[in-house]
C-alpha cells in the first residue's frame, strides 16, 4: 500500500477503531497473502542478475516481518536476500531509517554504495533519512509523475527498465 497501516486506518475508521481495523487488515491479508502477490514483471530477473553480480540484497517494508518472509520463500526468492526486516521485527518502519540502518550495520557496506529500490514516497523518504540513494520505480500504487514531487535520486517508469544495474542513474 506504500504506507503505513497506523494512520492509514485510523484515518479511514477513525482513530478509535484503528487498532480493530489492523488487526482485521493483518488477519485477512494472512489469509490472501499468498494468492494474491506474485512478482512485478522483471523483477525476478533484475533480482537474478544483481545476485549473479554479487550484490548484497536486503529487503526493508512496512509489511509484517514474518509474513514477508514466508511470501519471498512462496515466491522462491528468499534464498536471494541477506536479510529481511520487516514491522515487528523490533525496528521502527518507514520512512524511519532503523531498518535501513540495520541492514547497513549487518552487511557492512558503505551507504554511499547502497541504494533503495522502492515504489513508494514512504521507500523516498526512508532512504533520504538513512543517507543514501532512492531509486524510485512507478510499479505501484504511485505514479510516475508522483514520484517525481519527492526527488529521488533516480526514477523508472517500470522495473524491468532496470535490467542492469549499469541502467541505475539513466532513468531521472
Amino acid at each position: 500500500m506504500g504506507v503505513p497501516l497506523e494512520g492509514l486506518l485510523g484515518q479511514l475508521f477513525g482513530k478509535e477503531n484503528e487498532e480493530e481495523a489492523i488487526a482485521v487488515f493483518r488477519n485477512r491479508y494472512k489469509e490472501v497473502c499468498f494468492e494474491k502477490t506474485s512478482l512485478i514483471k522483471g523483477a525476478g530477473e533484475l533480482l537474478l542478475y544483481l545476485k549473479k553480480e554479487k550484490k548484497s540484497l536486503s529487503v526493508a517494508t512496512n509489511k509484517t516481518g514474518s509474513i514477508s518472509r514466508k511470501l519471498l520463500e512462496h515466491l522462491g526468492i528468499s534464498e536471494l536476500f541477506d536479510y529481511v526486516y520487516g514491522v515487528f521485527d523490533g525496528l521502527e518502519g518507514k520512512p524511519s531509517p532503523e531498518m535501513i540502518n540495520k541492514i547497513v550495520e549487518k552487511t557492512a557496506i558503505p551507504k554511499t554504495s547502497t541504494i533503495l529500490i522502492g515504489d513508494s514516497p514512504i521507500d523516498i523518504m526512508a532512504a533520504k533519512n538513512a543517507g543514501i540513494h532512492i531509486c524510485s520505480v512507478a510499479s505501484g500504487n504511485h505514479t510516475f509523475k508522483e514520484l517525481k514531487t519527492y526527488n529521488p535520486d533516480y526514477l523508472y517508469a517500470a522495473i524491468s527498465e532496470l535490467s542492469r544495474i549499469d541502467n541505475i542513474g539513466a532513468g531521472k
